[in-house]
C-alpha cells in the first residue's frame, strides 16, 4: 500500500532538513514501513571545487538514494536529485562537477551525515554484534561490519589509546 502524503513544504523542510538550507522537498510517500522524501538542490549555481568559478550550466542530473535516521518508527529514505554542472573556465582541469550537499552527505555516500554520526556513536559504544542489535532496535538496520568500518575510519590520533599503542610499539623489544 502506497500513500501519497500531502506536503507542506515549509513543515517538511523544517522537520527533515532543519539547518540544511540548500535542499527543497518536492514530494513525500509512505509505503511498507518506509517514508521516502523526493528532494532537489535549491541553489541556481555552484562553485567548481578546483577553480572556484560559479556555474549555472547544467550538464546532467542523477538520483542518489540516501538512508537517514528513522522518522516515527519508519525507515526514512531521501531520493535526492543531484545536478552536474559544467565548469566554464577554460584553464580548469575539471570539466564537470556535482552539486555539493556538504551539510546533508558526503560524495559517494549512501547515508546522510546524521545517520553516519549515529552509526559512529553506536559503533564506538558497542561495535560488532551488540552494536548491530542496538542499531536494529533504533531502526538504523546496520550490520556489524558497517559499524566497525565507521569506527576504523575515525581519526584517533588525539585519543589516549592511540598514543598508548604508539608508545608500546616504540619500545625496544627485549633480547631473547
Amino acid at each position: 500500500m502506497v500513500l501519497g502524503m500531502q506536503t507542506d513544504a515549509l513543515f517538511w523542510n523544517w522537520l527533515v532538513f532543519g539547518g540544511i538550507d540548500d535542499v527543497d522537498v518536492e514530494a513525500l510517500t509512505a509505503a511498507f514501513g518506509t517514508v521516502e522524501a523526493v528532494a532537489r538542490g535549491r541553489v541556481a549555481e555552484a562553485a567548481c571545487p578546483d577553480c572556484g568559478r560559479f556555474s549555472g550550466r547544467v550538464h546532467d542530473r542523477c538520483q542518489r538514494r540516501l538512508r537517514d535516521l528513522p522518522l516515527a518508527d519508519q525507515g526514512f529514505v531521501i531520493r535526492l536529485t543531484v545536478r552536474r554542472f559544467i565548469c566554464g573556465s577554460g584553464d580548469c582541469p575539471r570539466r564537470t562537477f556535482a552539486e555539493p550537499f556538504s551539510r546533508l552527505t558526503v560524495p559517494h555516500s549512501r547515508f546522510t551525515t546524521r545517520l553516519n554520526l549515529a552509526l559512529e556513536r553506536v559503533g564506538l559504544a558497542l561495535a560488532g554484534r551488540a552494536g548491530a542489535r542496538l542499531a536494529a532496535q533504533l531502526g538504523f538496520g546496520a550490520g556489524r561490519m558497517t559499524l566497525l568500518r565507521r569506527v576504523m575510519a575515525l581519526p584517533l590520533r588525539g585519543c589516549w589509546a592511540w598514543t598508548t599503542l604508539r608508545s608500546v610499539e616504540a619500545r625496544p623489544t627485549p633480547p631473547s
